[in-house]
């Protein structure tokens, strides 16, 4: 990567790592694979970072006063203290070029810091839950608590967006909602989907002949009730009880709530639950999706579900819930082949009595099946060699640099500029202006495709799942999705950014 192409990034997040929560993985990964890719990336957090995070900056704002949120301090200490008292970079050097904040946990954050402070930066603002839609799932025997906590959420998001330079979704399902938010605002920044990355492991090894139950595994918050183990244990015991052997091994539930949990479970599955604490420990986990026969996320809602491509990045087959983000990027044709995704996803019955009965029925096929399930899991496991986060950051860094100016117009969101995340980390335009194209002299011209959705789409079929279709069950090269991680990323001079009404900056720091 030449200097031209290199960009400097300030990351935001309440806390980063393993063990934190779905975000702080998140954060940890992209972070550390825009890191690989050659930029310069700063990471600023409330909670202290004790590992990992390779060539990545480490920096924490002070401790945080009395019992205020995490996410409330953050916003606080970047839009009122002088960015160096938290040893980041004296802001008249204006040393970054892209500012990213995650959902409403850190995007109050980024904007303020970046509206305040680093004003010649951008901000790429990413949305992992749908703000709207997730309450009402969690608290739907309190629709006064939904729709509350959706009014709040959802206000703190489009406040957000309206400052952002680049709306990001995780996955399909939350690039729709983050563009639908978006556009209820005067200034519609551009739209870009990220598919989160896969780390592809040694292909798991199965006998042909498979004895005894099945061996289905769940990893996540297990005391959750929007996890949907409940659901799946009653579905366990509908199979075991017609003679369909199933276990269900759950991991994710502190250590003193176990027995607790396990005695609940064992009753609604008829004894054929094992409930583990959760960890920390990469290698346990590796260890739980290599031994099971399938991986199911079985939840009522999931806003992508990184354990999906977890476990296909190991060969393991999957199935999950229609209403997640994996479900519909495994239902892309344009990515995916339909033989070997479609069958991944469980439909959500309108009834919700029914969900039960549409798991036990998908767990039975995919028993019946397993043979060939386990062989498309391995040739899926090739498909998501093309979508590792190197690829993820590539196309992140790409589509945040490029994006034009956020549209003002009457129109604006139908003006605004989307892109999409295809294999290799390139970016395709699928609606809007095209991107502003480089103008530094010697930088690599990068691979965006600038066609219509039509010719988006053929392109993107040419080239994954031609090769998956094409691969034998057990053949496939475990080569490291690091290699040939993408195209260049070009660092355009940033087009202007319409101006709004900006608060009073502060005069340097104050206690």
């Amino acid at each position: 990567m030449t200097d031209e192409q290199r960009q400097r990034i300030l990351v935001l997040c309440t806390m980063s790592g393993m063990g934190k929560g779905g975000v702080p993985v998140f954060n940890e990964q992209i972070s550390t694979a825009l890191a690989a890719r050659g930029h310069d990336v700063t990471l600023l957090t409330v909670d202290p970072v004790n590992e990992g995070h390779e060539g990545i900056a480490l920096h924490t704002v002070r401790p945080p006063e009395g019992d205020v949120e995490g996410r409330i301090w953050l916003e606080q200490q970047c839009a009122t203290l002088n960015p160096t008292t938290f040893g980041l970079p004296d802001p008249n050097q204006q040393p970054f070029d892209l500012i990213v904040g995650h959902s409403r946990f850190s995007g109050p954050a980024a904007v303020a810091i970046r509206d305040n402070w680093y004003t010649e930066a951008r901000v790429a603002h990413f949305l992992h839950t749908s703000p709207e839609r997730l309450p009402y799932v969690k608290y739907s025997n309190n629709l006064e608590k939904a729709q509350n906590k959706a009014a709040r959420d959802s206000g703190i998001e489009r406040a957000v967006m309206s400052r952002a330079d680049v709306v990001v979704g995780v996955g399909p399902l939350l690039t729709e909602e983050a563009k639908r938010l978006a556009a209820s605002n005067q200034q519609v920044p551009s739209s870009h989907e990220l598919v989160p990355g896969t780390k592809i492991e040694p292909l798991v090894q199965r006998a042909q002949q498979h004895d005894g139950p099945l061996q289905l595994l769940g990893l996540g918050r297990a005391d959750d009730e929007l996890k949907g183990f409940r659901d799946a244990a009653r579905a366990v015991r509908l199979l075991n009880d017609k003679g369909v052997a199933v276990h269900f091994t759950v991991r994710g539930v502190p250590p003193d709530d176990v027995p607790k949990l396990q005695q609940e479970l064992s009753q609604l599955s008829g004894g054929n639950v094992t409930v583990l604490p959760f960890s920390t420990d990469k290698g346990a986990i590796r260890n739980d999706i290599r031994q099971a026969d399938a991986l199911i996320m079985p939840s009522k809602h999931e806003g992508f579900g990184l354990v999906a491509t977890e476990a296909l990045g190991h060969g393991v087959p999957v199935l999950v819930n229609e209403d997640s983000g994996a479900a519909r990027f495994l239902r892309d044709a344009n990515r995916i082949p339909p033989e070997m995704g479609a069958p991944c996803v469980v439909p959500e019955p309108a009834n919700p009595t029914h969900r039960i009965k549409a798991w036990a029925n998908s767990i039975e096929q995919l028993k019946e099946q397993l043979p060939q399930r386990t062989e498309d899991a391995a040739r899926l496991r090739e498909v998501l060699k093309s979508y590792s986060w190197e690829h993820a950051a590539t196309s992140l860094a790409q589509a945040s640099a490029t994006a034009p100016a956020p549209a003002t117009d009457p129109s604006a969101a139908q003006s605004a500029r989307a892109t999409v995340q295809g294999p290799q980390g390139t970016v395709t335009l699928t609606s809007g202006p095209q991107e502003q194209q480089p103008t530094q002299q010697g930088t690599t011209t990068t691979q965006t495709q600038t066609q219509t959705q039509t010719t988006t789409q053929t392109t993107t079929t040419q080239n994954p799942i031609a090769k998956a279709a094409a691969l034998t069950s057990r053949s496939g090269s475990t080569t490291s999705p690091t290699q040939g991680a993408g195209n260049t990323t070009s660092n355009p001079v940033a087009p202007a950014r319409p101006q709004v009404p900006q608060p009073p900056k502060p005069q340097g720091p104050s206690r």
